[in-house]
């Protein structure tokens, strides 16, 4: 039996799974407008443990957990609507990893976030996504107003 397991298997777990351990989900009118939603807000309202932070509590020998970021988002649309992610970028996470400090981070140019490309959800249709750290949706009606009813599932990132 080794002590590490194969990294095909660790990427088989954390990025082609489809289990996660948190839960969210919204419910609002769209218009012409922008509106948008911050993915956690609801489940935070409850509780913290329901969509941690980073920072928000200890977590064992671990130390504080990292932020839960949306994985798989459902959406539901009563007219035609476009959205967006706004994601955690991973090349900022891989940096960080790498020991750099946030300030040699923006100095290179890489941003914090990514704006990701908007996708057409027709009206009375689902459509789920799968970003990889997404933390905010932005939603806005193509012609009239209308509902978007979103269910997001994620995972705290290097806590578990």
């Amino acid at each position: 039996m080794a002590l590490f397991e194969d990294p095909e298997a660790t990427w088989d777990k954390r990025f082609k799974q489809r289990h996660y351990s948190y839960r969210d989900s919204e419910a609002h009118a769209t218009a012409l407008t922008p509106g948008m939603y911050t993915f956690g807000t609801n489940a935070r309202a409850i509780s913290i443990f329901n969509w941690p932070n980073m920072g928000d509590y200890a977590s064992g020998t671990a130390g504080p957990r990292g932020q839960c970021y949306a994985r798989q988002v459902s959406v539901y649309v009563t007219q035609d609507t476009w959205i967006t992610f706004i994601s955690l970028n991973p090349i900022y996470l891989t940096l960080l990893a790498q020991n750099y400090t946030a300030a040699q981070i923006a100095a290179m140019g890489v941003p914090l976030v990514i704006t990701e490309v908007e996708h057409f959800v027709a009206a009375n249709a689902r459509d789920t996504f799968y970003p990889t750290y997404a933390s905010i949706i932005v939603y806005r009606t193509d012609t009239v107003d209308g509902m978007i009813y979103v269910s997001a599932e994620g995972n705290v990132e290097g806590g578990e």
